[in-house]
Formats: C-alpha cells, structure tokens, sequence
C-alpha cells in the first residue's frame, strides 16, 4: 500500500472532470500523491458524469480490494455531491498538462425545471457559488464556466463578465446561454466578450418560439454573430419528438442561426433522427433543405456553402457518368489482356 490516491474518470477523459480537479487539490492538502496511473492505491476516486458510462465502475471494488474506493457523479447518484469546503477548492491544472483555461462554476442549480433536465434533483434551487477569480490560475486567457443558468442572476452575470472583460479572458459558457432571458444590456455584453470558440443556447420546445426569436434579435441587433460563432441545441427527447425538432432547426435555419440535436441517449435512436443530426452539420445545413437532403450517399461529397441542390444533383451525375465509363475502361482492357 502506498499513500497514493488514484483517480478515475468514467468517461473517459475527453474533457477536463472537475470534481476530480478539486479533489486532487484536496488530497495533495493532506499529503498524498494523486494522478491517474497510481499504482496499489491507498484511495481510489471515481467520477461518472453521463449514466451510460457507469458500468466502467464495474469490478474496481475487486481490481483494488485493499483501497478504500469512492465513486461519484451525477453518472451514478444525483444525490452525491462534494462538500462545500472540497467544492470551493483551487482546481488541481496539473492533472490535465498543457491545459490553458481555467474552468468552474459560478452559480449552482437553475431556476427552470425542464423534464429532461437532471440540474434541479442533483443541484437544487439557484445560487450563486463561487466567483471565478476564486480559480482562475495566472497567465489563463481563456475560462470555460459549466454554470446551467448563469442568466437567471442578472447582476451576478454582469459582475463576472465584468471581471473577465478586465482581464481580457476569452469565454465559454459551455451549458448554455438562456435565451429567454435575453435583454438588450445582455445581448451587447456578449457582443463585447470573446468566444474561445462558440457561444451556446437552446430551444427545447417551440413553446418557446417567441422568446427564443426575441432572443436572437437582440444578439444580432448587438453585432453578435449567429451563423458562425454561435449554436443553438435543439433538444430531440425520442422519435416523437422528431417532427418538432425538425421545426426548430428550420425555424433557426430561416434565422441563419446553426443547429446542434442533443439526444435522449436513453430512448432508440432511429433512422430519421440520425438522418435529421447529420442534416446539421454545417457544410449540409447550409447547402440544403431538409427534405432535399439525401442523406448518407456510395462517397463522401464536399458541400459548399453556396452550393445549390441543383449543383449538388449535377456533381453526382458527373461522378457517376465518370464511374461508368472507368467501369467500361476497366473491362474492355481486361477482355484484352484473356484474349492475349
């Protein structure tokens, strides 16, 4: 055994898990070495955020018998959470090397309570949190905040973006910008921040129709760029729910706004959804209705922006005319070749 603590992120570590961050900072407290190869562990850290990963947690139990083990994550009980003194913690950076962005929460919980949402079982009312100089980590330019309803506290919103415009942060509000509570001074205070690439919104449901195109004018009435640095989730629960998804993604096309299917990974996962989260990929979307939209062709074709269906039907013709005669080529030389 040795004083080592060993963390493990259950899905697999494609971005940055910061609960374990804060419980890195927290056990080095205590003395102990922490990453992610240590071997014989004393104590083992598991963390699952999405619940289709959770059985990665099978079998640590007997793969690390003598340690003492904690799994956690809203992946596994939403009811689980650090505590508060854990929470509040400095990052540990070090875990990911070569990162260049702090990350945190500002605010817990949301002041919605959306069906398909985990946020108000596993976080609770709305809240203000942390500020994020509280983890910000000096020379970062860039801060990605996985508040989910930063909006729903007007003052506070413009009180962190105050100190991140002071110390020319790049931002990236990864859960999402309320669109519904959109006003003016907010739409020209995102106009006046940098994107580290995107900015974020949603329309779950054409009941929001009204507030969500509100929403976007006020953006682009603020000079913020809606077709190319920012996307909208439209969220599609199960096949049902295909023919409103469909509607909100031409509604935003109609708004030059992108886009992005989040899915119900729990529900099955049909051949028009897939068709309709393909149709949204950019160099598609762009370049085609829907209905127009053949979906998955023999080849791959590179879609132009301005490319017309027209252009795209004749560029198939080519291709196949082309295949045809290279077919006949093909034969010709080989009836040759066996009469030689």
């Amino acid at each position: 055994m040795t004083d080592g603590v060993l963390l493990i992120d259950l899905d697999g570590r494609t971005h940055p898990n910061l609960a374990l961050m804060h419980i890195s900072t927290w056990k080095k407290g205590e003395g102990y070495r922490t990453g992610w190869d240590i071997a014989d562990p004393e104590e083992v850290y598991a963390s699952c955020v999405f619940d289709w990963h959770r059985h990665n947690a099978d079998g640590l139990r007997f793969i690390y018998p003598q340690a003492k083990i904690d799994i956690g994550g809203g992946g596994i009980d939403l009811t689980k959470a650090l505590p508060q003194e854990v929470d509040l913690l400095m990052p540990d950076y070090d875990l990911y090397p070569g990162i260049d962005f702090d990350i945190g929460t500002t605010t817990k919980g949301c002041i919605r309570n959306c069906p398909f949402c985990v946020v108000p079982r596993k976080e609770g009312a709305f809240r203000i949190h942390q500020h994020p100089r509280e983890f910000h980590r000096q020379g970062h330019r860039k801060i990605v905040l996985q508040d989910n309803n930063i909006l729903a506290d007007r003052d506070w919103f413009f009180e962190v973006t105050d100190w991140m415009l002071a110390n020319k942060m790049k931002a990236d509000f990864n859960q999402g910008l309320d669109l519904r509570l959109m006003t003016e001074e907010i739409a020209e205070r995102i106009a006046e921040l940098r994107p580290i690439d995107q900015w974020h919104f949603a329309f779950d449901s054409l009941a929001y129709r009204p507030a969500v195109e509100r929403g976007i004018a006020l953006l682009k009435k603020a000079g913020v760029d809606m077709r190319h640095r920012a996307n909208v989730y439209v969220y599609m629960h199960d096949n049902a729910d295909f023919d409103s998804a469909l509607e909100r993604c031409n509604i935003l096309r109609g708004m030059q706004c992108l886009p992005y299917i989040m899915r119900n990974r729990n529900a099955p996962y049909t051949p028009r959804m897939k068709r309709l989260k393909r149709w949204t990929r950019p160099q598609i979307f762009w370049s085609t209705e829907f209905r127009d939209y053949e979906g998955a062709k023999r080849r791959s074709v590179c879609f132009k922006h301005d490319w017309s269906v027209e252009k795209l039907r004749i560029r198939f013709e080519k291709e196949l005319r082309a295949e045809r005669e290279q077919t006949a080529l093909d034969r010709y030389t080989e009836m040759g070749m066996n009469d030689d």
